[in-house]
């Protein structure tokens, strides 16, 4: 077993969530990152897609992605993540479209994670935000 590997908690006889984990276990001598709240900003910091949860979901997801990149890392690294949304009906309403746009950005690798609906976001016209933890080796 590799030293740095993150692996998910699994409870006996319980079904196994999808598209996210319980719990995730990370080794002893990992760095964490710790990911501030990424929303859906151009590289000029410009919100995209302003109202559009669909659209602002995987532009968060491809900055999240770009964070990791610049650390060395990747998905499979991912602990912990909390997705903040102004609207948990649409975020349900559009669930399968969200996992496939996750699938296409993180491929089939889930943290923990946590979707909370919150009044509203900082950012004028965001409707998703997501923060979290990596662990690095």
């Amino acid at each position: 077993m590799n030293p740095f590997e993150i692996s998910p908690v699994r409870v006996d006889g319980r079904t196994l969530p999808r598209g996210y984990e319980d719990a995730i276990v990370v080794p002893a001598g990992a760095r964490l990152l710790v990911l501030g709240g990424h929303v859906a900003f151009s590289h000029d910091r410009v919100l995209r897609h302003p109202g559009d949860l669909v659209g602002q979901f995987r532009v968060t997801l491809e900055n999240l992605k770009a964070t990791l990149a610049a650390c060395g890392a990747d998905a499979t690294r991912l602990v912990s993540l909390t997705v903040m949304t102004t609207d948990v009906p649409a975020y349900r309403a559009h669930l399968k479209e969200l996992g496939k746009i996750w699938i296409d950005v993180f491929g089939k690798t889930w943290p923990a994670m946590t979707l909370l609906g919150v009044v509203a976001l900082m950012e004028e016209g965001a409707v998703v935000e997501i923060d979290g933890i990596a662990a690095l080796p």
